[in-house]
């Protein structure tokens, strides 16, 4: 995973889960990977792309936003917003990630199984 925090660490997560914003919101979005973790510790906010397509800028901005809508919505004072893309990321998706604080990663190894 590149581009996480210095003082990011995995911590045992309250919940984990695929999130689906409430019936009447509007825009209606969904997260991949929503790990809520105890107020001193970041949350993990993460979108997963398991396809034969880069991901892009436009998808990142996209990703941004809803991630965003997340934390107001549940109340999250602390997260990392993530993404993995098997098929890797553009370049000037990089520079969009690292300009932004959002860590990634194309490392199959998140596909495993334990």
């Amino acid at each position: 995973m590149q581009n996480l925090p210095d003082d990011f660490g995995f911590t045992e997560y309250k919940s984990v889960w695929s999130y689906h914003s409430p019936p009447l919101h509007e825009p209606e979005f969904q997260i991949d990977v929503f790990a809520r973790a105890g107020e001193k510790e970041y949350s993990l906010i993460g979108e997963v792309k398991n396809r034969k397509v880069k991901f892009s800028v436009k998808e990142a901005k996209e990703f941004r936003e809803k991630a965003g809508e997340l934390m107001q919505l549940e109340n999250v004072g602390k997260a990392v917003l993530f993404v993995f893309s098997v098929s890797g990321f553009f370049k000037n998706t990089l520079t969009y990630l690292k300009q932004h604080g959002i860590a990634w990663t194309s490392d199959k190894r998140w596909l495993e199984r334990e």
